[in-house]
């Protein structure tokens, strides 16, 4: 028979305290490897194997870790420096735009 992690023991290995678990379980169940429920009983345990393998999905490299990284952009209105560089970025696209519809007579 396959080792079955009790939910004590699941905390000890994936360092995530009993209570956390508990409400993993039923409110994200996602956020943990998959639950193995023996029939007749509400006891939580896991599989060795099951949990090895959700380990190993999860696992990020360095360079998949840079790329899925989120931009720098920071939260909440940019300030006036921010906004004026942008605005100087935008100015030969905005100028380029305004000297093409200027050529367009709209009767």
């Amino acid at each position: 028979m396959k080792s079955l992690l009790t939910i004590e023991q699941l905390s000890e290995y994936i360092h995530k305290s009993v209570s956390s678990i508990r409400s993993d379980a039923s409110r994200n169940p996602k956020a943990l490897p998959p639950i193995c429920r023996l029939p007749g009983t509400k006891r939580l345990l896991w599989r060795l194997q099951d949990v090895e393998a959700w380990f190993a999905k999860h696992v990020e490299t360095d360079t998949v870790a840079l790329l899925s990284a989120p931009s720098a952009r920071r939260r909440g209105r940019p300030t006036k420096a921010e906004q004026v560089a942008r605005e100087r970025q935008q100015r030969p696209y905005i100028e380029q735009v305004m000297s093409h519809s200027e050529g367009v007579r709209h009767e």
